[in-house]
């Protein structure tokens, strides 16, 4: 699925009484059905998971928002022309988020897992290496680390 691959550092500012939210896109490529049973951060230090979601993206890689392949929002990063008898996706917002524990990653499918972290009361910093996505085919269990290393500041991301 890719999972451990495209990673990324990234910085930023918590927000007075909110958290910071950030998003791992996957694909399944593969012919298999599999279930999201859990997603953490990989060796946290000062920041914690407020939760855990789950919306759909489209084959582009990322939320349609209702556009269609070949209309002038996408045109900008088409390779080529869409044929015109394409069909749009529903919109990615018209779907509810849902929990990710028990989802089900069905083949071929696109999704963005929205992660809200926020940083522990008693901290000015919080650190994660990476963010864990645990999940299981009907033979085996899995456990992979997505590259994607946060910080988060209380005041600044310096």
């Amino acid at each position: 699925m890719g999972i451990a691959k495209d990673g990324a550092t990234l910085r930023g500012e918590q927000p007075e009484k909110s958290f910071q939210q950030y998003t791992l896109l996957l694909h399944n490529p593969t012919l298999e059905t599999f279930t999201f049973s859990d997603v953490a951060l990989g060796s946290p230090k000062g920041l914690s998971v407020v939760s855990v979601e789950v919306t759909p993206a489209n084959k582009e890689g990322h939320g349609n928002h209702g556009a269609a392949p070949g209309s002038a929002s996408h045109a900008e990063h088409e390779a080529v022309p869409s044929p015109a008898d394409t069909k749009p996706e529903p919109s990615t917002f018209e779907v509810d988020p849902v929990p990710v524990e028990g989802f089900v990653f069905e083949p071929d499918a696109h999704i963005d897992i929205v992660v809200e972290v926020a940083l522990e009361e008693t901290v000015d910093r919080g650190t994660a290496e990476n963010v864990a996505v645990q999940f299981s085919s009907p033979d085996r269990a899995y456990s992979v680390a997505h590259p994607l290393n946060i910080t988060v500041d209380r005041t600044s991301c310096s």
